[in-house]
């Protein structure tokens, strides 16, 4: 679990514990897992192609340029279908799904080199890992993070959401409790769009993080 998060105090409830001070949720066994398997994999495949999915790159595309340039040298965490790798020069990835791993290497894009890259993405990712600083830890020289995550206005709202996705999102933020987390582990709001959501996803927003 993240190591600054277990120290929040909390308000056990069913399969979650509350946090309404810091603005995070999280779940309570997260030995229950998904499978990130072929099965994901594909899911995401499915994605290409349609209208949202050009939408949602090109936002990220432009999100990452405006702080990194165009030849910035970016690594992806957490693939997807690898849509993001496609669509930028000088993008890399690192993922857990062998799949992915497969796709990479094909594609020559693999990297579980850290120290090479100036930015690091974790589009729809970060809610997914149980102890993020392992990835936080590994980069140095003032690297950005972008990243695009659900965001609650209430915590106590998120069974009713359809990002209350048990064994797979271990952890559910307010947009402030996303912002202040981010800045225990080092990393100042550089920028917040909501692009994602004006292209029809529902209550997505990206950011922007440097730390400095």
């Amino acid at each position: 679990m993240d190591k600054f998060i277990k120290t929040f105090p909390a308000i056990a409830d069913g399969d979650l514990m509350l946090c309404p001070e810091n603005g995070v949720a999280w779940q309570t066994d997260m030995a229950h897992r998904v499978p990130y398997d072929a099965p994901y994999f594909d899911k995401y495949v499915g994605y290409e192609g349609t209208e949202i999915a050009r939408a949602i790159n090109a936002g990220r595309v432009d999100l990452v340029n405006r702080h990194v340039g165009p030849a910035g040298g970016v690594l992806d965490i957490g693939i997807g279908s690898g849509e993001f790798i496609k669509r930028r020069m000088n993008t890399f990835g690192f993922d857990v799904n062998p799949k992915a791993i497969e796709w990479l290497h094909w594609k020559n894009r693999w990297s579980d080199k850290f120290y090479l890259f100036q930015g690091f993405t974790f589009w729809d990712v970060l809610e997914h890992i149980e102890a993020p600083e392992h990835y936080f830890d590994r980069m140095f020289d003032r690297p950005f993070v972008f990243l695009s995550a659900p965001i609650f206005p209430d915590l106590t709202a998120i069974r009713a959401s359809k990002h209350y996705r048990p064994g797979e999102h271990l952890y559910y933020f307010t947009e402030d409790g996303l912002v202040r987390w981010m800045a225990l582990h080092g990393f100042l709001l550089r920028e917040r769009d909501d692009f994602e959501t004006r292209a029809g996803r529902d209550s997505i927003l990206s950011f922007a993080f440097l730390r400095d």
